[in-house]
């Protein structure tokens, strides 16, 4: 079980500056099957998830922000959220083990969270320490 990404463009990007807008009626995830969103706060060097839960989840990170999990056998991935100022789209399946890392010393990283439904059955797991 492994998570599935994918790479996503922008809405839009003004012109000769760094600002640039994903609408989020261009996510790829059905409308129908998203119960459950959130905007989440990374201070710096902070860990979020490090757990498994039955519900599918699907994350846009903004930030110097990394993903980890852990497959069937234990063994342990990563993936950068926003290389190079690449969107991302990660899928998390239902009871893959993950975390979000947040990598700067010094800026916050926001992470878009979407669900197919409210969380619960939360199980610890340590995968990022």
């Amino acid at each position: 079980m492994t998570p599935i990404i994918t790479k996503l463009n922008y809405t839009y990007k003004k012109p000769d500056t760094d600002v640039w807008v994903l609408n989020t009626d261009d996510i790829p995830v059905g409308k129908e099957k998203i119960k459950d969103q959130q905007i989440v706060h990374l201070a710096p060097l902070s860990i979020g998830g490090n757990h498994k839960h039955p519900r599918t989840e699907w994350f846009i990170g903004i930030g110097d922000l990394l993903f980890v999990w852990l497959d069937e056998n234990g063994a342990k991935y990563e993936e950068h959220m926003h290389p190079d100022g690449q969107i991302l789209l990660i899928e998390v399946p239902s009871y893959l083990p993950h975390a979000v890392v947040n990598q700067s010393e010094v800026n916050v990283g926001i992470l878009f969270e979407m669900a197919d439904g409210k969380m619960v059955d939360v199980e610890k797991i340590e995968v990022y320490e």
